[in-house]
C-alpha cells in the first residue's frame, strides 16, 4: 500500500476501520462502469486523463483507488501494434542517422520494410509504454455489486499485507483452510476450537518475516475469499499502519467477494459414498467434514458425519482410509487413538496394510475394495 496513496481506511484508537464499500456506492461505481466502457480500445492514458476530472457522481477518493486497482487487473490493457515497438524505433532511428531526410518520407520508406503503412509504423513506435496501451473489455458481467465486492477483498488483502499475525477462528469449511494455509506455505499453527468454532488458526503476517514478505503477504491473502464459505468466522489482524501497530477484524456478514465454491468431495470414492449412503438411508444426513476432534493441541478431520434426523444422539463418525501414503495413514490412525471417539467407523481399502494393534480401539472396522459398501454401513448405524 503506497505511502501517497488515498486512504482506504482510518485508525480509530488502536483499531483499524476499512473503509468497506456498500449499497450507498453502487451509483458512483455504475457511473465509472460506464465510463470506462466508453474507452474500451482506447489508449491508458486517455482514460486517467478523464479521471483527472470530476465525474458526475465521485466517490470517496481511498474507495476509488481501490476500485481502480481492481478495474485495472480485471481488464487488464493490451499491447497493440503491427510491429514490435523495440523493433520498429531500432530501425528507424537507424534509418534516420544514417539517411537525412524528411520525417514523413523516412517513415514511408521504414513503414515498407515491415509492410505496414506509415501510419501504422507511428502507432507502433511507443506502444509498449504503459500508457499506450489500449484499455481491454471487461467481463460482461459485471455489476457494481460485484466490484464492490472485489474491491473489498483486495482493500483486506492489503490490508493483511501489513500484518504481524492473523487469527482465524472458523465454523465450517475448517479443513479447507487448513489444507491451503499448508499448500500456500503459510507458518500456521492449528489449535483446538475456541468457544463456537471449529478451529483456530493462528498465521505469521508478513511483517514476521525477514524476506519475500510480499510473496507471503499474497498467500495469506488468498486465504480471504475462502472465508466466504464459512459458517462462521472472525479473522483478527495485528497492522502495522502510519508507523504504529492496530487491529483488524473482519467477520461472518461483512462484504467481501467469495472464491469459487469449495470441491464437495476430495474423492470420487468420498462422492460415491455420499451418494449412496443417501440413497439407502434416507432418514439418515451426512454431513461432510464435520466439526474435527481435538486431540492435545492437534486437531482430527474426519470425513463425515452420520446423523439421524430425528434422533440427533444417533450419530456416527467415518473416515474413509484410501490412497493414503503410510506414514500419512500411521499419523491419522495415532490421532484416532487417543482421541477415543465413540461411534467411529473406518472404512480401510484392502490393499491397506494395517497392523490391529495400529487401529483405534473400538472403532468399527469396514474393508472395501474401489467402493464403500454403504449398506453395510447403513446396517452398522442401527
Amino acid at each position: 500500500m503506497s505511502a501517497d496513496a488515498p486512504r482506504s481506511y482510518r485508525l480509530l484508537g488502536g483499531a483499524v476501520i476499512p473503509r468497506l464499500l456498500v449499497d450507498s456506492d453502487y451509483p458512483w461505481l455504475r457511473v465509472l462502469l460506464d465510463e470506462r466502457e466508453r474507452f474500451v480500445g482506447r489508449a491508458q492514458r486517455e482514460f486517467d486523463a478523464r479521471l483527472r476530472d470530476p465525474l458526475p457522481v465521485e466517490g470517496p477518493s481511498g474507495k476509488k483507488h481501490v476500485v481502480l486497482r481492481v478495474l485495472a487487473q480485471l481488464g487488464r490493457s493490451e499491447r497493440r501494434s503491427p510491429v514490435p515497438p523495440r523493433h520498429a524505433r531500432r530501425l528507424l532511428f537507424e534509418a534516420a542517422a544514417l539517411t537525412p531526410e524528411s520525417r514523413t518520407a523516412l517513415l514511408a520508406r521504414v513503414a515498407s520494410s515491415f509492410g505496414v503503412a506509415p501510419a501504422e509504423l507511428e502507432g507502433s513506435l511507443f506502444a509498449d509504454l504503459p500508457g499506450e496501451r489500449r484499455l481491454a473489455d471487461l467481463p460482461g458481467s459485471l455489476s457494481p455489486a460485484e466490484l464492490a465486492l472485489r474491491a473489498n477483498l483486495r482493500l483486506i488483502q492489503g490490508l493483511l499485507g501489513r500484518a504481524t499475525g492473523v487469527t482465524l477462528e472458523v465454523e465450517g469449511n475448517a479443513r479447507v483452510l487448513v489444507r491451503l494455509a499448508k499448500l500456500r506455505g503459510l507458518l500456521c499453527i492449528v489449535s483446538r476450537p475456541a468457544p463456537g468454532a471449529e478451529a483456530v488458526l493462528e498465521l505469521s503476517g508478513p511483517l514476521a518475516l525477514f524476506r519475500h514478505t510480499v510473496l507471503y503477504g499474497r498467500a495469506l491473502g488468498s486465504l480471504v475469499p475462502h472465508l466466504a464459505w464459512c459458517q462462521r468466522f472472525r479473522l483478527r489482524a495485528r497492522c502495522l499502519l502510519e508507523d504504529r501497530l492496530a487491529d483488524l477484524q473482519l467477520a461472518t456478514g461483512d462484504p467481501i467477494f467469495p472464491s469459487a465454491e469449495p470441491r464437495r468431495f476430495d474423492s470420487q470414492l468420498e462422492e460415491r459414498f455420499a451418494k449412496d449412503f443417501r440413497k439407502v438411508a434416507p432418514d439418515w444426513d451426512v454431513l461432510r467434514e464435520p466439526e474435527p476432534i481435538p486431540v492435545g493441541a492437534r486437531l482430527v478431520f474426519p470425513d463425515f458425519a452420520l446423523q439421524h434426523r430425528s434422533d440427533h444422539s444417533r450419530r456416527w463418525l467415518v473416515e474413509l482410509v484410501g490412497f493414503w501414503t503410510p506414514d500419512y495413514l500411521r499419523r491419522k490412525l495415532t490421532l484416532y487413538r487417543e482421541a477415543r471417539v465413540p461411534n467411529l467407523i473406518l472404512c480401510i481399502a484392502e490393499d491397506r496394510a494395517c497392523a490391529e494393534e495400529e487401529l483405534p480401539a473400538g472403532a468399527v472396522i469396514l474393508r472395501f475394495r474401489r467402493r464403500v459398501d454403504a449398506t453395510a454401513i447403513r446396517r452398522i448405524v442401527t
